[in-house]
């Protein structure tokens, strides 16, 4: 399989403290790769450089043959590289389908709110796009929760709905941040089966998550961080 991301000697240091060291792996295309580590081991720095919320002090990050190491947080966004944090970050008074089709209009760096000022073939595709996301809500059994405001919402159904937005938007690299964390064992196994199903469709995952066990489960590549460094890289798929 092709490479999808390759990290290449990444290095990014706060006030004299290396944060991350000289971090180099690659992720193939339609692989899951987990991440692990205790608090303060880069996990979260090394997310951040990728996402462009940081800037590296060295290294490379090559995503489909293209540096962008110095690329802002929204032109990577566009790219096709999103992030999930551990809490869902939804419009609690919009529907879940107004946030699907949001997730959309942010990553063109469009507010969902312009939609009164649209043309009427703007206008016609939103109404393609309510569609697509119902259509996307059915596949994974959430449509009865289409009309609802994400507000009413549990938190595990929070959860569930951040991952639909996933694959609304042309994501091609997901950047997960503990998607199991405060989830019951059901809905656990719900993301799991969305993850597993989005990757077999062509969607790659970087997974950072304090289950192991359970992100093991569905891993392929399991990259273990220390003080900044990877202090192990296993291969689960040949093990």
């Amino acid at each position: 399989m092709s490479e999808l991301l390759e990290i290449e000697n990444l290095n990014k240091s706060f006030d004299g403290v290396a944060a991350v060291k000289d971090v180099s792996f690659s992720m193939s295309k339609k692989s899951i790769v987990l991440i692990t580590g205790e608090n303060g081991a880069g996990k979260t720095t090394l997310f951040n450089l990728i996402t462009g919320l940081d800037k590296p002090l060295k290294g490379k990050i090559i995503f489909n043959g293209n540096n962008i190491e110095t690329k802002s947080a929204l032109q990577i966004s566009q790219l096709g590289i999103i992030r999930l944090y551990q809490r869902p970050r939804l419009f609690k008074n919009l529907m879940v389908w107004e946030n699907l089709v949001s997730a959309v209009h942010n990553n063109s760096g469009n507010s969902f709110a312009s939609l009164i000022f649209k043309s009427k073939v703007a206008r016609q595709e939103d109404k393609m796009l309510k569609k697509k996301a119902n259509a996307l809500l059915a596949k994974f059994g959430l449509q009865d929760l289409s009309n609802q405001t994400a507000g009413e919402l549990s938190y595990g159904q929070q959860k569930l709905i951040s991952f639909c937005m996933i694959a609304m938007n042309g994501t091609q690299l997901a950047l997960l941040d503990e998607p199991f964390a405060g989830l019951n064992p059901s809905t656990i196994e719900q993301i799991s089966s969305m993850i597993l199903q989005m990757r077999n469709e062509g969607i790659t995952f970087l997974i950072i998550e304090h289950n192991i066990n359970k992100a093991l489960a569905i891993a392929d590549i399991h990259i273990e961080m220390k003080e900044g460094a990877i202090k192990i890289i296993n291969d689960i798929a040949t093990t």
